[in-house]
This record gives C-alpha cells, sequence and structure tokens, in this order.
C-alpha cells in the first residue's frame, strides 16, 4: 500500500508541523534510543581496543532509553512468528553467504575474539552483553527509528498519524539506502538484508515481526562468530601499520 498527500519540509509527503501535531516525548522515543546509539558508535572508533568493554554500556543505554518510552510504542508482538524467524534465517545465509563476494575492506580483517582478549570469565560476560546488544537492543532500536519513524516521517512530518506499514517508493528506498549507510563497509549486504526486511515489514505491516526478523539474524550472526570463531562480524580491526 503506498501512501499519498501533499509535500513535507523535505518535499515528501503531506505537511503537518511536527511539534504542533505530536508530542516532542513520541518523537524523542523513536529517535533518541538511536542517536545515543550512533554517539556510542562514533566514541568507539576512538578506543578500538576498549571495544568489548564500551559495547556492555552502549546496550544498557539504548536498552534503557527503550524501556523509558515502552508506553509510546505500539504493540511488538509479532503477527507471524515462525515466517518471521524463516525470514532472519534467510537473512543470515544472505549476510554471511555474499560477505565474500560483495564486501570489499580497505585491508585485512582482523576480528576481535574476546576470549583471546580476556580471562575466560569475563569474556563470557563481555560476549553475552554483546549478543545481547546484538539479538535483543539493536533490532528493537533500529527498527523503530528506520521503519517506525523514518519511513512514516518521510510521507507526513506528523508519522504517527501514518499506519505501519505505509510507503511511498521514495520512502522505502530511501529508508534502505540509509540503513545500509551506517553499516560501514558492510553497506552492500545491509542493502540486500533491508530490503528483505523492509518488504516483509510492508507485508505484515506489524514492527513485531520485522524486530523479530531482525533479531534472527543478529542472534545466529552472533552464535556463527562464537562456533567458527569468525569474529570479523561483529568486531573488525584494521591491524596496526
Amino acid at each position: 500500500m503506498c501512501g499519498t498527500g501533499g509535500k513535507n519540509a523535505l518535499g515528501i509527503g503531506e505537511a503537518g508541523g511536527i511539534l504542533p501535531t505530536m508530542g516532542k516525548r513520541t518523537l524523542w522515543g523513536y529517535v533518541l534510543p538511536f542517536l545515543v546509539f550512533m554517539l556510542f558508535l562514533a566514541g568507539e572508533g576512538w578506543f578500538p581496543d576498549q571495544y568489548y568493554l564500551i559495547y556492555p554500556w552502549k546496550a544498557l543505554a539504548v536498552g534503557a532509553l527503550l524501556l523509558w518510552y515502552w508506553r509510546l510504542y505500539p504493540s511488538f508482538r509479532p503477527s507471524a512468528p515462525l515466517l518471521s524467524v524463516l525470514v532472519g534465517i534467510v537473512g543470515i545465509v544472505l549476510w554471511i553467504g555474499l560477505d565474500r563476494y560483495l564486501v570489499h575492506y580497505r585491508g585485512p580483517v582482523v576480528g576481535r575474539n574476546p576470549f583471546l582478549l580476556y580471562p575466560p570469565a569475563e569474556a563470557w560476560v563481555l560476549f553475552g552483553f554483546r549478543l545481547f546488544g546484538l539479538a535483543l537492543v539493536v533490532p528493537v532500536m533500529e527498527e523503530l527509528f528506520w521503519r517506525g519513524f523514518l519511513m512514516r516521517w518521510l510521507i507526513k512530518e506528523d508519522f504517527n498519524s501514518v499506519p505501519l506499514g505505509t510507503y511511498t517508493p521514495v520512502s522505502f528506498f530511501v529508508t534502505t539506502a540509509l540503513f545500509a549507510s551506517v553499516h560501514g563497509a558492510e553497506w552492500p549486504l545491509a542493502v540486500v538484508v533491508g530490503l528483505l526486511y523492509g518488504g516483509w515489514f510492508l507485508r505484515t505491516k506489524h514492527l513485531g515481526d520485522v524486530m523479530l526478523a531482525h533479531g534472527t539474524t543478529n542472534l545466529i550472526l552472533g552464535l556463527y562468530c562464537l562456533f567458527s570463531r569468525d569474529w570479523h562480524f561483529i568486531s573488525i580491526a584494521s591491524p596496526k601499520v
């Protein structure tokens, strides 16, 4: 279903004035967790050797914001849980399978193995936080922002008045492109999987379904890194020259 209407401030959708028609609290509920996540992400670049030590604070901070705004969100109960898990499995097959063909890193890829960097007990705790963030916090935070907020805001500034799953070609592809752009060198993989998630969201019109699919992909990715000992998917570092 494609949305229609006039233009908003970006020339897309219907103008309505975002603050007069909706509360700031609702807006921040969708946007602030993502912004905090991105601030942490930028800061991690300055302390690459402390990546696993910083990540728990990022996961907890973003998770706390999601809980703080929880009552503002629509139901996250998936309408098709089994199919959503299947979509997530397809996503991980694409992500891992296409990595060698689509991703071109600037230098040798070195994955940071926490079990080689820290004592066993500490490494398990840090990996647990990494998996918690990867499989639970990130899917909720990202899907709220990308497909819960941005895809609708590109149609109408009062995005909360736009039914979930409503889209225009511009809103769909701009959201997918921006989603991919924050995945660094892995952006081609994010385009493919972003199209998959986006299409599933348009089919179900439920954030819970795309969150479950996204979370399934990320959970399996984290476990894949653990058992294959190929850590570059969740922690990439360039060797020092």
